[in-house]
């Protein structure tokens, strides 16, 4: 089996060309054969931009195209789900940027197909494979006693009438976004939560149950808390997490900053 990912990319918008496509553009382990936005019109600029075989405005021709083996799925939310199952109905292996759905019944249908697949399913929870959180983890992999681990995030205010906000598009920003801080609390912890409860601070007409304090138990004993908080100030540094296991404190700032201290000592990457 070849080695090669020979990529097909649904989607040309902020994302793909500002983030992940000047990263795979030099990438020897990728061949860039196809990408498809709705009108085209994007698809074409992305394509000569970054190099890729054909561009079109048919996600079809995309997922049925022999020569793709790996699709990237670059989309608004609301289409994740569908374009995740006809992906893996023709085969392709899948990378979808979070969330992978935006309800229940989409996510069933996803486990349905997937376990009727030998492709795989990756969803882009970028923060696991940061240098800092490799080096956290790998600190608390041999514990012996449940940790505690504290996510705040200084999201930043967005109007309640955006595109992310509106449930059946966006799926709201908890789904959309806090799902990659809540993937870092299971990270974390390396398991999944046995329950979850979560508050939610008055809307007042201007918010829209984006400030939101949630709280996951583990069977290990562990606790993870996830502060989203939309209604700050976007000047202070958006995310810090804290994790106290063992007689050891770890803080994480903003991805810049890793700093340990156990028995007494500190040590600052």
């Amino acid at each position: 089996q070849s080695k090669i990912v020979n990529l097909g990319v649904l989607g040309a918008g902020l994302f793909a060309n500002s983030t992940l496509l000047p990263i795979l553009k030099n990438n020897k382990d990728f061949e860039l054969v196809g990408i498809a936005s709705s009108g085209g019109l994007h698809a074409q600029h992305s394509g000569k931009k970054f190099g890729f075989q054909y561009a079109t405005s048919s996600e079809d021709e995309i997922i049925n195209d022999p020569k793709i083996n790996t699709v990237a799925i670059l989309t608004r939310h609301d289409t994740h789900a569908d374009l995740i199952v006809k992906a893996l109905k023709a085969g392709k292996h899948v990378f979808v940027e979070k969330p992978l759905a935006i309800n229940s019944t989409q996510l069933s249908v996803i486990s349905k197909q997937l376990k009727n697949s030998a492709s795989l399913l990756t969803v882009g929870f970028n923060r696991r494979f940061s240098p800092l959180i490799q080096n956290l983890k790998s600190s608390i992999v041999n514990r012996h006693e449940p940790l505690h681990a504290h996510y705040r995030v200084n999201a930043g205010f967005i109007p309640a009438n955006h595109w992310t906000q509106d449930e059946a598009i966006g799926g709201g920003r908890i789904i959309g976004e806090a799902c990659h801080f809540i993937n870092m609390i299971t990270h974390m912890v390396g398991a999944m939560p046995v329950k979850v409860s979560a508050y939610a601070l008055p809307n007042n007409g201007k918010y829209k149950e984006d400030n939101v304090s949630m709280t996951f138990t583990f069977a290990d004993g562990s606790i993870g808390v996830v502060d989203y908080l939309a209604n700050g100030d976007k000047s202070m540094p958006k995310e810090r997490l804290e994790v106290f296991c063992g007689g050891m404190v770890a803080v994480l700032d903003d991805y810049v900053s890793l700093t340990t201290v156990k028995d007494g000592k500190r040590k600052e990457e």
